[in-house]
């Protein structure tokens, strides 16, 4: 849990944004339950992961989502 704002406003700001749209964005939560993870997808989250979380699992979710990701120039 972050001071102030939450993952969700977080994506939601990066993925609303021209200069930030294309960073993927893997959100780390301790919230697993159906509509977290539907509001998760609904803001443009790349991927998630509910804590705790197998760290190989993560690096393979990051790692995807690095290689996937547009080429911009």
């Amino acid at each position: 849990m972050m001071p102030d704002i939450d993952g969700f406003q977080v994506c939601d700001r990066l993925k609303s944004n021209e200069g930030t749209r294309s960073i993927p964005v893997v959100m780390l939560t301790a919230k697993g339950e159906a509509m977290d993870v539907a509001r998760a997808f609904n803001c443009e989250a790349d991927d998630y992961l509910v804590k705790p979380y197998d760290p190989h699992v993560l690096q393979v979710k990051v790692a995807k989502n690095l290689r996937t990701q547009p080429v911009t120039v």
